[in-house]
Protein backbone atom coordinates (compact mmCIF):
# COMPACT_ATOMS: atom_id res chain seq x y z
CA UNK A 1 0.00 0.00 0.00
CA UNK A 2 2.93 2.30 0.62
CA UNK A 3 4.67 4.02 -2.24
CA UNK A 4 7.78 5.66 -0.80
CA UNK A 5 8.38 8.06 -3.66
CA UNK A 6 5.36 9.63 -5.27
CA UNK A 7 4.95 11.20 -8.66
CA UNK A 8 7.08 14.36 -8.98
CA UNK A 9 8.08 14.03 -5.33
CA UNK A 10 4.49 14.18 -4.08
CA UNK A 11 3.64 12.14 -0.98
CA UNK A 12 0.32 11.07 0.43
CA UNK A 13 -0.13 10.65 4.16
CA UNK A 14 -2.83 10.20 6.76
CA UNK A 15 -3.00 11.61 10.28
CA UNK A 16 -5.09 10.11 13.06
CA UNK A 17 -5.59 12.39 16.06
CA UNK A 18 -6.66 10.57 19.24
CA UNK A 19 -8.02 12.55 22.18
CA UNK A 20 -9.76 11.74 25.45
CA UNK A 21 -13.24 11.58 23.97
CA UNK A 22 -12.63 12.35 20.34
CA UNK A 23 -10.84 11.13 17.23
CA UNK A 24 -10.08 12.67 13.85
CA UNK A 25 -8.68 11.46 10.54
CA UNK A 26 -7.09 13.61 7.85
CA UNK A 27 -5.66 12.66 4.44
CA UNK A 28 -3.33 15.01 2.58
CA UNK A 29 -0.93 15.33 -0.34
CA UNK A 30 2.44 16.97 0.19
CA UNK A 31 5.12 18.23 -2.17
CA UNK A 32 8.53 19.61 -1.16
CA UNK A 33 8.39 23.12 0.37
CA UNK A 34 4.65 23.45 -0.27
CA UNK A 35 1.67 23.34 2.11
CA UNK A 36 0.03 19.96 2.49
CA UNK A 37 -3.27 19.87 0.60
CA UNK A 38 -5.97 18.25 2.73
CA UNK A 39 -8.40 16.14 0.68
CA UNK A 40 -10.39 14.64 3.54
CA UNK A 41 -10.79 15.50 7.21
CA UNK A 42 -13.36 14.74 9.88
CA UNK A 43 -13.56 14.59 13.67
CA UNK A 44 -15.88 12.32 15.65
CA UNK A 45 -16.81 13.14 19.26
CA UNK A 46 -18.16 10.60 21.71
CA UNK A 47 -21.39 11.57 23.48
CA UNK A 48 -20.42 13.51 26.61
CA UNK A 49 -21.55 10.98 29.18
CA UNK A 50 -19.97 9.11 32.09
CA UNK A 51 -18.11 5.93 31.09
CA UNK A 52 -15.15 3.87 32.23
CA UNK A 53 -11.69 4.31 30.74
CA UNK A 54 -12.01 1.03 28.85
CA UNK A 55 -15.43 2.01 27.49
CA UNK A 56 -14.02 5.37 26.41
CA UNK A 57 -11.13 3.75 24.58
CA UNK A 58 -13.40 1.24 22.88
CA UNK A 59 -15.69 4.05 21.80
CA UNK A 60 -12.78 6.05 20.39
CA UNK A 61 -11.49 2.97 18.54
CA UNK A 62 -14.92 2.43 16.97
CA UNK A 63 -15.05 6.07 15.90
CA UNK A 64 -11.58 5.81 14.36
CA UNK A 65 -12.66 2.83 12.27
CA UNK A 66 -15.92 4.46 11.23
CA UNK A 67 -14.38 7.84 10.49
CA UNK A 68 -11.42 6.27 8.72
CA UNK A 69 -13.67 4.33 6.36
CA UNK A 70 -15.62 7.50 5.59
CA UNK A 71 -12.38 9.42 4.96
CA UNK A 72 -11.04 6.80 2.55
CA UNK A 73 -14.25 7.03 0.55
CA UNK A 74 -14.27 10.82 0.66
CA UNK A 75 -10.61 10.96 -0.34
CA UNK A 76 -11.18 8.70 -3.35
CA UNK A 77 -14.13 10.82 -4.48
CA UNK A 78 -12.49 14.20 -3.95
CA UNK A 79 -8.98 13.34 -5.19
CA UNK A 80 -10.24 11.40 -8.22
CA UNK A 81 -7.35 10.59 -10.55
CA UNK A 82 -4.95 12.21 -8.06
CA UNK A 83 -5.72 9.54 -5.45
CA UNK A 84 -2.71 7.37 -4.66
CA UNK A 85 -1.40 4.82 -2.22
CA UNK A 86 -0.31 6.17 1.15
CA UNK A 87 3.33 6.86 1.91
CA UNK A 88 2.97 7.22 5.66
CA UNK A 89 0.59 7.27 8.61
CA UNK A 90 0.96 9.38 11.75
CA UNK A 91 -0.82 8.79 15.03
CA UNK A 92 -1.06 11.86 17.30
CA UNK A 93 -1.91 10.97 20.90
CA UNK A 94 -3.37 13.60 23.24
CA UNK A 95 -3.76 13.90 26.99
CA UNK A 96 -4.70 12.07 29.11
CA UNK A 97 -3.43 9.15 27.03
CA UNK A 98 -0.03 10.79 26.59
CA UNK A 99 1.99 12.55 29.28
CA UNK A 100 5.19 14.49 28.64
CA UNK A 101 8.13 15.83 30.60
CA UNK A 102 11.55 17.29 29.89
CA UNK A 103 14.75 15.31 30.58
CA UNK A 104 18.11 17.10 30.88
CA UNK A 105 21.73 16.02 30.87
CA UNK A 106 25.05 17.82 30.47
CA UNK A 107 28.78 17.19 30.17
CA UNK A 108 31.92 19.30 30.46
CA UNK A 109 35.20 18.91 28.59
CA UNK A 110 38.69 19.58 29.90
CA UNK A 111 39.50 21.52 26.73
CA UNK A 112 37.56 22.95 23.84
CA UNK A 113 36.07 19.98 21.99
CA UNK A 114 34.37 19.55 18.61
CA UNK A 115 30.76 18.50 19.06
CA UNK A 116 29.55 15.44 17.16
CA UNK A 117 26.09 14.02 16.57
CA UNK A 118 27.05 10.89 18.54
CA UNK A 119 27.86 13.06 21.59
CA UNK A 120 24.42 14.63 21.42
CA UNK A 121 22.77 11.22 21.00
CA UNK A 122 24.68 9.72 23.91
CA UNK A 123 23.80 12.66 26.14
CA UNK A 124 20.13 12.39 25.18
CA UNK A 125 20.21 8.70 26.13
CA UNK A 126 21.78 9.65 29.45
CA UNK A 127 19.02 12.21 30.06
CA UNK A 128 16.40 9.55 29.41
CA UNK A 129 18.14 7.02 31.65
CA UNK A 130 18.31 9.50 34.52
CA UNK A 131 14.60 10.32 34.32
CA UNK A 132 13.48 7.84 36.99
CA UNK A 133 9.75 8.53 36.67
CA UNK A 134 9.60 7.33 33.06
CA UNK A 135 8.27 3.83 32.42
CA UNK A 136 10.25 2.49 29.47
CA UNK A 137 7.43 0.06 28.67
CA UNK A 138 5.05 2.94 27.90
CA UNK A 139 7.52 5.24 26.14
CA UNK A 140 5.92 7.01 23.18
CA UNK A 141 8.78 9.22 22.02
CA UNK A 142 12.01 10.87 23.13
CA UNK A 143 13.31 13.71 20.97
CA UNK A 144 16.01 16.33 21.50
CA UNK A 145 14.36 19.76 21.57
CA UNK A 146 17.31 21.94 22.57
CA UNK A 147 21.10 21.78 22.54
CA UNK A 148 23.26 24.24 24.46
CA UNK A 149 26.96 24.88 23.93
CA UNK A 150 28.72 26.77 26.73
CA UNK A 151 25.30 27.56 28.17
CA UNK A 152 23.87 29.05 24.95
CA UNK A 153 21.30 27.37 22.69
CA UNK A 154 22.33 26.57 19.14
CA UNK A 155 20.36 25.14 16.25
CA UNK A 156 23.40 23.62 14.51
CA UNK A 157 25.76 22.31 17.20
CA UNK A 158 27.52 19.58 15.18
CA UNK A 159 31.02 20.65 14.17
CA UNK A 160 31.21 23.56 16.60
CA UNK A 161 33.65 23.65 19.51
CA UNK A 162 32.67 24.07 23.15
CA UNK A 163 33.73 23.47 26.74
CA UNK A 164 30.29 22.19 27.74
CA UNK A 165 27.33 20.45 26.13
CA UNK A 166 23.77 20.23 27.43
CA UNK A 167 20.71 18.57 25.90
CA UNK A 168 17.03 18.83 26.68
CA UNK A 169 14.75 16.05 25.45
CA UNK A 170 10.98 15.89 25.31
CA UNK A 171 9.98 12.50 26.70
CA UNK A 172 6.40 11.26 26.35
CA UNK A 173 4.64 8.20 27.68
CA UNK A 174 1.47 6.62 26.32
CA UNK A 175 -1.23 4.79 28.26
CA UNK A 176 -0.75 1.11 27.35
CA UNK A 177 -4.44 0.42 26.72
CA UNK A 178 -4.80 3.58 24.65
CA UNK A 179 -1.81 2.58 22.52
CA UNK A 180 -3.27 -0.88 21.92
CA UNK A 181 -6.75 0.35 20.98
CA UNK A 182 -5.40 3.19 18.81
CA UNK A 183 -2.97 1.00 16.89
CA UNK A 184 -5.55 -1.73 16.31
CA UNK A 185 -8.14 0.72 15.01
CA UNK A 186 -5.86 2.64 12.62
CA UNK A 187 -4.33 -0.56 11.27
CA UNK A 188 -7.79 -1.83 10.36
CA UNK A 189 -8.18 1.25 8.17
CA UNK A 190 -4.58 1.30 6.91
CA UNK A 191 -3.61 -2.40 7.13
CA UNK A 192 -0.22 -2.08 5.44
CA UNK A 193 0.90 0.81 7.63
CA UNK A 194 3.26 1.12 10.57
CA UNK A 195 2.16 4.37 12.18
CA UNK A 196 4.66 6.90 13.47
CA UNK A 197 3.46 7.95 16.92
CA UNK A 198 3.77 11.49 18.22
CA UNK A 199 2.44 13.33 21.27
CA UNK A 200 0.17 16.34 20.81
CA UNK A 201 2.58 18.49 22.83
CA UNK A 202 5.34 17.68 20.32
CA UNK A 203 3.08 18.73 17.45
CA UNK A 204 2.20 22.00 19.16
CA UNK A 205 5.79 22.81 20.16
CA UNK A 206 7.07 22.05 16.65
CA UNK A 207 4.54 24.35 15.00
CA UNK A 208 4.94 27.21 17.50
CA UNK A 209 8.71 27.23 16.95
CA UNK A 210 8.18 27.58 13.19
CA UNK A 211 5.68 30.46 13.21
CA UNK A 212 6.84 33.65 11.40
CA UNK A 213 7.37 35.55 14.67
CA UNK A 214 8.03 32.78 17.20
CA UNK A 215 7.99 33.51 20.90
CA UNK A 216 10.67 31.94 23.08
CA UNK A 217 8.63 31.99 26.29
CA UNK A 218 4.99 30.90 26.62
CA UNK A 219 2.67 28.76 28.69
CA UNK A 220 0.59 26.06 26.98
CA UNK A 221 -2.91 25.11 28.18
CA UNK A 222 -4.18 22.21 26.05
CA UNK A 223 -7.68 21.20 27.15
CA UNK A 224 -9.31 17.94 26.09
CA UNK A 225 -12.55 16.25 27.07
CA UNK A 226 -11.17 14.46 30.13
CA UNK A 227 -8.32 16.71 31.26
CA UNK A 228 -5.87 19.50 30.55
CA UNK A 229 -2.17 19.45 29.74
CA UNK A 230 -0.06 22.40 30.93
CA UNK A 231 3.51 23.13 29.87
CA UNK A 232 5.77 26.12 30.47
CA UNK A 233 8.14 26.80 27.56
CA UNK A 234 11.22 28.86 28.36
CA UNK A 235 13.82 30.00 25.84
CA UNK A 236 12.11 27.83 23.25
CA UNK A 237 12.31 24.58 25.23
CA UNK A 238 9.63 22.81 27.29
CA UNK A 239 10.37 23.14 30.96
CA UNK A 240 7.71 22.40 33.60
CA UNK A 241 4.75 20.09 32.93
CA UNK A 242 1.48 19.42 34.75
CA UNK A 243 -1.73 17.53 34.05
CA UNK A 244 -5.11 17.95 35.73
CA UNK A 245 -8.28 15.92 35.27
CA UNK A 246 -10.40 19.03 34.74
CA UNK A 247 -11.44 19.22 31.09
CA UNK A 248 -14.31 20.13 28.80
CA UNK A 249 -16.65 17.42 30.11
CA UNK A 250 -16.18 18.25 33.79
CA UNK A 251 -16.55 21.98 33.13
CA UNK A 252 -19.82 21.42 31.27
CA UNK A 253 -21.04 19.26 34.15
CA UNK A 254 -20.18 22.03 36.62
CA UNK A 255 -22.11 24.70 34.78
CA UNK A 256 -25.09 22.55 33.72
CA UNK A 257 -25.23 19.45 35.96
CA UNK A 258 -28.67 18.39 34.76
CA UNK A 259 -28.38 19.58 31.17
CA UNK A 260 -27.31 17.78 28.02
CA UNK A 261 -23.62 18.57 27.38
CA UNK A 262 -24.19 19.00 23.65
CA UNK A 263 -26.95 21.53 24.31
CA UNK A 264 -24.70 23.39 26.75
CA UNK A 265 -21.97 23.59 24.11
CA UNK A 266 -24.49 25.02 21.67
CA UNK A 267 -25.45 27.70 24.19
CA UNK A 268 -21.77 28.45 24.81
CA UNK A 269 -21.24 28.94 21.10
CA UNK A 270 -24.25 31.29 20.88
CA UNK A 271 -23.01 33.26 23.90
CA UNK A 272 -19.59 33.70 22.29
CA UNK A 273 -21.31 35.20 19.23
CA UNK A 274 -23.70 37.40 21.26
CA UNK A 275 -26.59 35.53 19.68
CA UNK A 276 -28.22 34.27 22.87
CA UNK A 277 -30.59 36.23 25.13
CA UNK A 278 -32.97 33.49 26.30
CA UNK A 279 -33.63 32.52 29.90
CA UNK A 280 -31.45 29.42 29.35
CA UNK A 281 -28.53 31.62 28.34
CA UNK A 282 -29.00 33.87 31.34
CA UNK A 283 -29.02 30.82 33.61
CA UNK A 284 -25.87 29.54 31.92
CA UNK A 285 -24.08 32.84 32.50
CA UNK A 286 -25.03 32.70 36.17
CA UNK A 287 -23.69 29.14 36.42
CA UNK A 288 -20.46 30.12 34.69
CA UNK A 289 -19.87 32.92 37.19
CA UNK A 290 -20.57 30.54 40.10
CA UNK A 291 -18.18 27.89 38.79
CA UNK A 292 -15.27 30.23 38.13
CA UNK A 293 -13.97 30.46 41.70
CA UNK A 294 -13.53 26.68 42.00
CA UNK A 295 -11.97 26.48 38.54
CA UNK A 296 -9.55 29.28 39.45
CA UNK A 297 -8.49 27.20 42.47
CA UNK A 298 -8.02 24.00 40.41
CA UNK A 299 -6.02 25.62 37.63
CA UNK A 300 -4.19 27.82 40.10
CA UNK A 301 -2.85 24.75 41.92
CA UNK A 302 -1.51 23.37 38.62
CA UNK A 303 0.06 26.72 37.77
CA UNK A 304 1.65 26.81 41.22
CA UNK A 305 3.33 23.51 40.35
CA UNK A 306 4.65 24.88 37.05
CA UNK A 307 5.77 28.16 38.65
CA UNK A 308 7.45 26.55 41.66
CA UNK A 309 10.92 27.78 40.65
CA UNK A 310 10.18 30.53 38.11
CA UNK A 311 7.11 32.57 37.33
CA UNK A 312 5.22 31.67 34.17
CA UNK A 313 5.55 33.52 30.85
CA UNK A 314 2.76 36.03 30.24
CA UNK A 315 1.89 34.62 26.82
CA UNK A 316 -0.60 31.74 27.16
CA UNK A 317 -1.22 29.48 24.15
CA UNK A 318 -4.73 28.05 24.48
CA UNK A 319 -5.97 24.91 22.71
CA UNK A 320 -9.49 23.60 23.29
CA UNK A 321 -12.95 22.95 21.89
CA UNK A 322 -13.91 25.86 19.61
CA UNK A 323 -17.25 26.38 21.40
CA UNK A 324 -15.40 26.89 24.70
CA UNK A 325 -12.49 29.00 23.44
CA UNK A 326 -14.21 32.36 23.83
CA UNK A 327 -15.15 31.71 27.45
CA UNK A 328 -11.79 30.06 28.22
CA UNK A 329 -9.98 33.09 26.79
CA UNK A 330 -11.83 35.34 29.20
CA UNK A 331 -11.31 32.93 32.07
CA UNK A 332 -7.53 32.60 31.69
CA UNK A 333 -7.06 36.33 31.13
CA UNK A 334 -8.52 37.03 34.57
CA UNK A 335 -6.49 39.02 37.03
CA UNK A 336 -6.57 36.03 39.44
CA UNK A 337 -3.81 34.31 37.47
CA UNK A 338 -1.52 37.36 37.43
CA UNK A 339 0.13 36.11 40.62
CA UNK A 340 1.80 33.35 38.58
CA UNK A 341 3.18 35.43 35.70
CA UNK A 342 6.56 37.07 35.27
CA UNK A 343 5.05 40.57 35.21
CA UNK A 344 2.28 39.80 37.77
CA UNK A 345 -0.16 40.96 35.08
CA UNK A 346 -2.88 38.72 33.56
CA UNK A 347 -2.02 36.30 30.78
CA UNK A 348 -2.10 37.43 27.16
CA UNK A 349 -4.11 34.72 25.39
CA UNK A 350 -3.15 33.32 21.98
CA UNK A 351 -5.07 30.66 20.08
CA UNK A 352 -3.91 28.65 17.07
CA UNK A 353 -6.33 28.45 14.13
CA UNK A 354 -6.17 27.12 10.57
CA UNK A 355 -5.10 30.48 9.01
CA UNK A 356 -2.05 30.48 11.31
CA UNK A 357 -0.97 27.19 9.75
CA UNK A 358 -1.34 28.19 6.09
CA UNK A 359 2.41 27.74 5.46
CA UNK A 360 1.94 24.00 6.01
CA UNK A 361 -1.77 23.20 5.62
CA UNK A 362 -4.23 24.18 2.87
CA UNK A 363 -7.66 22.48 2.70
CA UNK A 364 -9.14 21.55 -0.64
CA UNK A 365 -12.51 23.13 -1.40
CA UNK A 366 -15.19 21.80 0.94
CA UNK A 367 -12.73 20.35 3.48
CA UNK A 368 -12.65 21.88 6.96
CA UNK A 369 -10.00 20.34 9.25
CA UNK A 370 -10.18 21.62 12.82
CA UNK A 371 -7.22 23.28 14.54
CA UNK A 372 -6.12 20.18 16.45
CA UNK A 373 -6.03 17.94 13.35
CA UNK A 374 -4.38 20.73 11.35
CA UNK A 375 -1.58 20.87 13.93
CA UNK A 376 -0.88 17.19 13.29
CA UNK A 377 -0.85 17.72 9.52
CA UNK A 378 1.47 20.72 9.94
CA UNK A 379 3.79 18.60 12.08
CA UNK A 380 4.13 16.02 9.30
CA UNK A 381 4.95 18.76 6.77
CA UNK A 382 7.53 20.39 9.03
CA UNK A 383 9.21 17.10 9.90
CA UNK A 384 9.34 16.14 6.23
CA UNK A 385 11.07 19.43 5.39
CA UNK A 386 13.59 18.72 8.15
CA UNK A 387 14.21 15.21 6.86
CA UNK A 388 12.58 13.51 9.87
CA UNK A 389 10.87 10.40 8.56
CA UNK A 390 7.98 8.38 9.90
Amino acid sequence: MFNLFGKRGEKVFAVADIGSGTAAIGIAHMRPDEPARVFAARRAILPLEERSEDATLKGIAEEVEKTGAQMLKEYAERAGKKARAFDSLYLIVRAPWSRSRTARASMKFESETTITSSMIGELAQKALAEEKDIDRNTLLEASVVRVELNGYPTGAPVGKKAHSLRTLALVSECNASARQYALQSVQKIFPQSEPAMRSSIRALLTVLRELPAPEDDYFIVDMGSEGTNLCAVRAGAPSEHAFISEGMKSILKRIAPSGMPEETLTLMRMLSRDQCSSAACEALQTSLAAAESELVRIFGEAMTQCAAHRRLPNRLVLVGHPDLLSWLTGFFSRIDFGQFTQTTRPFTIVTVSLPDLSRWVVPEHGVVPDAALSLGIALVNIEDRRGIRA
